[in-house]
């Protein structure tokens, strides 16, 4: 029998059913969570994770505190660790999708001793992280096998955005029709994915021979796309494996553009909004001034260089349809490379780094 490849491709295909599994068995997932919650006095957030976990912690940040009306705070678990000045009823929420990060353990055992109530959120049964918490929620999904994890990042903005939007219901605090529209909201931004990732594709097949020139790569991103720009950062480096940098569109405009030149690409995330124009003067800007090379992922049909999609430009949720194109880049480009992302550069990084804890 012929060795299954795993492929990156595939498990961006495979996001959307991903999706709806999770909110068809949104009961069975989340009630013990949901009431272990509800018990406590929670009166602040802190969601802590590192790389993609932070990525969709920065995605779901804005819709949980919204519906609990209390402050959520995303933070890389060193920062959390390290803090001093805490609010005595706060909720952490430890985010590993391997269930094995050493700094997330240790923000969550900080939380711990300070007395805080901790969830555990893994992809992984029997990991570490589960003894470091008073309760576990599982992002309910296959596996993902191949090196850089998409549906990894879909699934866990979903299930934390479930669980903030259950525990809102309960709490009286939205009504069953807003919840309601949040899941389909949701569920249309995820439905659109295949879709994306077969035009993104084409994309990728009409600029080929300009993208493999690439070594050098800034993203920018902006509002409701910000968490999109930073993963597709992340999934491009991993894949890729040359420098590749991630801006807020103003914050890049304050000394980034020093380094621009005519050998730079540039990404653009141009998700609509009140900052769309902003982005395409500077993308004219480096197009005309630099002549650097300049594409534009968004659903204004502007030239055959850059990416269109009819994208839902949902506040909440576009930013699970924009990171596609970015995925769809990091498996086609490093292929085309000649590098397998699959097989890490150094398998045994995390042993000497002691960055994961392998002990269950």
């Amino acid at each position: 029998m012929k060795e299954k490849k795993w492929d990156m491709y595939t498990y961006i295909l495979e996001s959307k059913q991903a999706v709806r599994d999770i909110v068809n068995q949104q009961e069975d997932i989340f009630n013990t969570t949901v009431d272990y919650i509800l018990n406590k006095k929670i009166d602040q957030i802190y969601i802590i994770g590192s790389g993609t976990s932070y990525h969709a912690a920065v995605a779901a940040k804005p819709i949980i505190e919204k519906v609990l009306g209390i402050k959520v705070f995303q933070s890389y678990p060193i920062d959390f660790k390290d803090e001093l000045i805490f609010n005595k009823n706060t909720l952490v929420i430890g985010i590993s999708h391997a269930g094995m990060s050493a700094s997330t353990i240790a923000g969550l055992d900080k939380a711990r001793n300070e007395g805080f109530a901790t969830i555990a959120v893994t992809a992984e049964k029997d990991t570490p992280i589960l003894k470091h918490a008073d309760q576990q929620l599982f992002i309910e999904m296959p596996i993902e096998y191949a090196g850089p994890k998409t549906k990894g990042y879909i699934c866990s903005i979903v299930t934390l955005v479930i669980l903030g939007l259950k525990v809102a219901l309960k709490q009286n605090r939205i009504s069953q029709d807003i919840y309601d529209d949040y899941i389909k909201r949701m569920l249309k931004s995820s439905d659109n994915i295949p879709l994306i990732a077969e035009k993104a594709q084409e994309w990728y097949q009409n600029n080929k021979q300009d993208f493999l020139k690439c070594r050098r790569l800034y993203i920018i991103g902006y509002e409701n796309c910000i968490s999109a720009m930073l993963e597709g950062t992340l999934k491009i480096s991993e894949s890729v494996r040359y420098s590749t940098q991630c801006y807020e569109l103003e914050e890049f405009m304050h000394g980034i553009y020093h380094c621009i030149d005519q050998d730079t690409y540039m990404f653009y995330l141009g998700s609509g909004g009140q900052y769309f124009n902003r982005a395409i003067q500077l993308k004219r800007y480096f197009e005309e001034e630099r002549n650097a090379h300049c594409f534009l992922i968004s659903n204004e049909n502007n030239n055959k260089k850059d990416f269109y999609f009819p994208f839902t430009n949902d506040k909440d949720f576009t930013v699970m349809e924009y990171v596609v194109p970015l995925q769809v880049f990091a498996r086609s480009c490093s292929a085309d490379l000649g590098i397998d992302a699959n097989i890490p550069s150094d398998p045994d990084f995390h042993k000497k780094m002691q960055s994961y804890i392998y002990d269950k």
